[in-house]
């Protein structure tokens, strides 16, 4: 017998037609047309493959303020719901941006020409600063290359961290300012930001 695969399917054809001119031409012609008919099949009759993207693994990625605590020896100053901050890694560059206060910031009356007091107010309510970083299993030291604080280009803050599942736990302990001093409250308190990755 001659035989061919026919969608997955074993199609046998005798030997007694397989040399008919006529009956080949008629197979061949069903065949190209049942191989069109499957090809316009409705989508949702189709086996669709779809890729999930691979999941963030580390500290690399987006990751949302949740909540800010002050740490000290005898207390801890929480903000349990935090205003939104950002925190932001890649492989090696970093940027963050949160607000130290429990409540909205105060918008500007116009926008683009605020008095001296709401210009003060709102350079207090906001912390910013980017630029690289390193790391190891459990702790991270950024260098600015950027900041709100104009000075603090070049300037090191320390860091222990801690992941679990999508939460993550960034403790700043230190900080070195470009000329190699500290701030007035290295040494007092910890600032521990809890986070969790943006979706």
């Amino acid at each position: 017998m001659l035989f061919g695969a026919f969608l997955n399917q074993t199609v046998y054809i005798p030997m007694q037609y397989a040399n008919q001119p006529t009956f080949l031409k008629h197979f061949l012609s069903a065949f190209c047309l049942a191989l069109m008919v499957a090809s316009c099949a409705p989508e949702d009759q189709k086996e669709t493959v779809s890729i999930e993207p691979p999941a963030p693994q580390g500290i690399e990625g987006s990751w949302e303020m949740k909540s800010i605590h002050w740490i000290t020896k005898d207390t801890t100053y929480t903000i349990k719901e935090a205003q939104p901050g950002l925190f932001i890694f890649d492989s090696k560059r970093y940027s963050i941006m949160w607000t130290p206060i429990d409540t909205l910031r105060t918008p500007f009356k116009n926008l683009s020409n605020p008095e001296e007091k709401e210009i003060i107010a709102g350079f207090k309510s906001v912390v910013f600063n980017g630029g690289t970083y390193t790391k190891n299993d459990s702790s991270i030291v950024t260098k600015a290359s950027i900041a709100k604080v104009p000075g603090f280009e070049g300037g090191q803050q320390f860091y222990q961290y801690e992941i679990l599942n999508n939460q993550l736990e960034l403790t700043m302990y230190d900080e070195t300012y470009p000329d190699g001093s500290k701030p007035q409250w290295y040494g007092k308190y910890k600032t521990k930001f809890v986070m969790e990755r943006a979706q």
